[in-house]
């Protein structure tokens, strides 16, 4: 950090940077029944759990952006945070642009996609044990940060087309866990595509999207079995603001949506939103759907966000018998500006991670919890 510092204070002068970072420190109250603590901590936990926690989320963060006078920019972004009990810094940003002319844009390097773009307000509880951000597991399908080659294509001042060709390997979630497959390689020789169009009209801005992967899996697969895994999901966003009242919503639906690297959350919908292997060979496709909606309303200082998400996933298991999980978000978040760059959200969200079901057999109370707490974020 001192050396980047130090190249920054060096450049010359035609070179314009900004310099900022943000701390976010997480106060909280997590409340479990003892069928959820059963679910997340396993067979040694049958009773309830509790627990208030201090925490540094790994999404505080360390920026920096420059531009020149070419219509080149960079902008680097390290993230940082006591995650777990564990102190951890990673590279959450770091990419490139040139605004060739008024209509193209070509950006290099990692970040976000332009799929599903829009996310709930709500940030309390990142190391819960059920990744409690932005919605994950509830309702919100984050695209992530990845390596990328993106071409933003400007129509007037209305509308985008944005076209990300994204790195399609790395650790994307292990196919099969209701199957047979228990090692595997995947094969690739095209990119995940990512498409965007934002479109802009007045107070309103709609934001449909749409993402495609194709990989082939070998490797200690039965003789005969298939071997073609595609992930397909459509997103549609809206996003609308009437003086201060804001809405938001946003919803997803696909398959396989745990064989791509994405942010889906960890609640039983998400673990069973991977494709699986039967016994005769075949692939069953997981189809999951998605949707949240989060209502606020400015008043001076303090913007209260009333949301609620859903999240479904039906598949199969390696026999044959339909499986479904459903889990449900509902709460409030509550940013409060006391000062200028320092601000502080009170949140109070409740979880309902439902029922597990397996055709022929009893289905699986998953328990639901609670996350009651103050977030203390301070903005340089």
């Amino acid at each position: 950090m001192a050396a980047l510092l130090l190249v920054v204070l060096t450049l010359p002068a035609i070179a314009k940077v900004k310099i900022g970072g943000m701390v976010f420190t997480d106060t909280y109250y997590l409340d479990r029944d003892k069928e959820n603590a059963h679910f997340y901590y396993g067979s040694n936990a049958n009773v309830s759990y509790n627990n208030f926690r201090i925490e540094i989320p790994t999404h505080s963060r360390f920026y920096t952006r420059w531009t020149n006078d070419d219509n080149v920019g960079m902008y680097i972004e390290i993230g940082f945070g006591d995650g777990d009990g564990v102190d951890k810094v990673a590279l959450r940003h770091a990419y490139g642009w040139w605004d060739v002319n008024s209509v193209f844009q070509l950006m290099s390097g990692k970040s976000t996609t332009p799929f599903s773009p829009l996310n709930p307000s709500q940030l309390l509880g990142t190391h819960s044990g059920s990744l409690n951000i932005i919605g994950a597991g509830y309702g919100d399908f984050y695209s992530g940060r990845f390596a990328q080659v993106r071409g933003t294509f400007k129509f007037a001042k209305m509308a985008r087309l944005v076209i990300a060709l994204v790195d399609p390997n790395g650790k994307a979630k292990k196919i099969g866990q209701y199957g047979p497959w228990n090692s595997y390689q995947t094969n690739t020789k095209i990119p995940r595509i990512d498409i965007g169009v934002p479109i802009y009209a007045g107070p309103v801005a709609i934001y449909p999207s749409f993402l495609y992967q194709h990989r082939t899996v070998d490797n200690q697969l039965p003789a005969n079995a298939e071997n073609d895994l595609d992930t397909v999901i459509a997103s549609l966003g809206v996003k609308a603001g009437f003086g201060p009242f804001v809405i938001a919503a946003e919803g997803n639906y696909g398959t396989n949506w745990r064989n791509t690297r994405g942010q889906i959350g960890v609640s039983p919908a998400a673990v069973l939103a991977n494709a699986v292997l039967k016994n005769d060979g075949q692939i069953n496709n997981a189809e999951t759907g998605s949707l949240w909606i989060d209502l606020s309303y400015k008043f001076g200082p303090v913007t209260p966000h009333l949301i609620y998400g859903l999240m479904d996933t039906k598949n199969e298991d390696a026999t044959g018998a339909d499986m479904e999980a459903s889990t449900q978000m509902l709460g409030i978040s509550i940013p409060i500006d006391l000062a200028k760059g320092f601000r502080i959200r009170p949140e109070l969200m409740w979880y309902d991670d439902g029922d597990t079901t397996t055709e022929g057999n009893a289905s699986a109370d998953n328990g639901s919890y609670a996350i009651y707490g103050v977030k203390f974020e301070v903005r340089i």
